[in-house]
């Protein structure tokens, strides 16, 4: 609601346009799978929550400095530092999306729009009050890793059972094989070679 000065609706203050949009930022990241799943499994380390905060206040100084910022130039920013904050790489067009939101925002609160931000706001609300009991199945593969690891909560739901498990029978038994003796060597001049424990 606007505030009122004789009847006559003023604009709102620069520093109530930044705040929103600034809330903007954070509400739109929250809403970012990417970046949840990345939070949850602290991929950008112990502090990853407080990453995700620093990241929303890079956004909005980036776009303060660069006002004729673009949605490809914002994707390309949120990409980069998901990619060295939080080591995921994305990929599925959600980056964009999310830029394009925020872009999207930026205008409404310029003009002094704050509807979306508030609704935003109060959808977020509801989901804290209820408490995000949804679990998100993952697969997330690390590029320091050389052997293929995964990484997965489990819902509950039973998978089909296409893949059955092959029924293999008993293992055979070890069998102990002997040493095999080493033969000495003799050399041309009638020497025989020492060979250490470990060679034999």
């Amino acid at each position: 609601m606007r505030e009122t000065q004789g009847g006559v609706a003023l604009p709102p203050s620069p520093e109530k346009i930044q705040s929103k949009f600034d809330l903007s930022i954070a509400l739109s990241l929250s809403t970012w799978p990417a970046l949840t799943l990345a939070v949850q499994n602290s991929w950008g380390g112990p502090d990853s929550s407080e990453k995700r905060d620093w990241f929303a206040g890079a956004i909005s100084d980036l776009i303060s400095t660069t006002p004729d910022a673009d949605v490809e130039y914002v994707e390309e920013f949120l990409l980069q530092v998901m990619n060295d904050e939080f080591d995921v790489n994305v990929e599925d067009g959600s980056g964009e999306e999310i830029s394009a939101k925020i872009i999207g925002l930026r205008k409404l609160t310029l003009q002094g729009d704050f509807a979306m931000v508030d609704e935003m706001y109060s959808k977020w609300q509801e989901r804290q009050g209820r408490g995000s009991g949804e679990r998100i199945n993952f697969h997330h593969f690390s590029r320091d890793d050389h052997e293929d690891e995964t990484d997965w909560d489990s819902d509950g739901i039973d998978e089909d059972d296409d893949n059955d498990d092959v029924e293999m029978g008993e293992a055979p038994a070890l069998v102990k094989t002997p040493k095999e003796k080493v033969q000495p060597k003799v050399d041309e001049e009638g020497f025989t070679e020492v060979v250490g424990r470990k060679r034999r």
